[in-house]
């Protein structure tokens, strides 16, 4: 039994029936351990430890070790990943292949699917969970573009290729599969696409609207050895403020955000100050345009 029990502590307070026979539990001793309320059985073939606090890693672990069930998916794996915005995600998402017969229990929402899920699925805290790219390929449908833009956000910020996030987007795409055509679209945006030219002019219109300046289109800024170091989407070059589009592409990893974070402060000794324009800004220009006229204010003050 202690065996048994140092297991359980292992896996968040759960064992399959399976592992706790291996470790020489016979079924008597499991019926009495159940009927006493030592042990509890929330599915099928599991057996968990009564009076542990519930938590969440418990009743994920909990629920990959019923029959059939492969790994935590969908939002619950976005919050087991710590992805933004599923924080506080409760409903315990888990998936499946097709033809198993899981038996759900209460508070379990199970997902179907005939793809390739033995390559996808890794260990968060000892718990079988789909991978990042996995999970952000099939999260769409279940959650919607919005929160499945904001967990992409959080995924490259944590350094999750692109390349690798695409690539498993399109070996997933298929006939009747929303999410992967929906990370694709996501991506496009963020890593493959500039915001058009017609964007910043009406950007520089209105802050000259606003503040009276007129701003420079795509203004090269160099170094005292005339070393380019950028080529600002906009500029204000006496105040010495500028406006720069960025992509994930150029900051998703931390070899990417060290470069840029050493560019900047080349920038910043040279007397500039850069305001980050990214494609989420496309619909919602108020904020650059309320932190371009700022700076120039203050700046032409000094």
């Amino acid at each position: 039994m202690r065996e048994v029990f140092e297991l359980m502590a292992r896996q968040h307070g759960a064992a399959s029936t399976g592992q706790s026979r291996q470790l020489g539990m016979t079924r008597d001793v499991e019926r009495r351990l159940l009927r006493d309320g030592v042990l509890l059985s929330p599915h099928s073939g599991v057996l968990t430890l009564a009076g542990m606090p519930s938590t969440f890693e418990g009743r994920a672990m909990a629920a990959t070790l019923a029959p059939g069930v492969w790994a935590v998916s969908h939002g619950a794996a976005a919050r087991l990943h710590r992805l933004d915005g599923f924080e506080r995600h409760e409903a315990l998402d888990v998936i499946g292949t097709q033809g198993a017969q899981p038996r759900p229990a209460p508070g379990l929402r199970l997902h179907w699917t005939r793809g390739p899920l033995v390559a996808h699925i890794e260990r968060v805290d000892n718990i079988r969970v789909l991978s990042v790219p996995c999970t952000l390929a099939l999260l769409a449908p279940a959650v919607g573009i919005g929160p499945t833009a904001r967990a992409l956000d959080s995924a490259l910020r944590q350094g999750v290729s692109s390349d690798r996030l695409r690539a498993v987007a399109l070996a997933w795409k298929q006939r009747g599969r929303a999410g992967p055509p929906a990370l694709l679209m996501l991506l496009g945006e963020r890593v493959d696409k500039r915001l058009p030219r017609s964007w910043f002019q009406r950007i520089a219109q209105r802050v000259l609207a606003n503040v009276g300046v007129q701003l420079v289109d795509e203004y090269p800024v160099r170094d005292r050895r005339g070393t380019l170091l950028a080529e600002l989407d906009l500029a204000d070059p006496e105040p010495k403020v500028g406006v720069e589009c960025q992509s994930w592409r150029w900051h998703a990893t931390p070899t990417a955000q060290h470069r840029d974070a050493r560019r900047r402060g080349m920038l910043r000794q040279l007397g500039w100050e850069i305001v980050d324009v990214w494609r989420s800004d496309l619909r919602h220009p108020d904020r650059v345009i309320a932190e371009i006229s700022y700076l120039l204010r203050t700046r032409q003050a000094s």
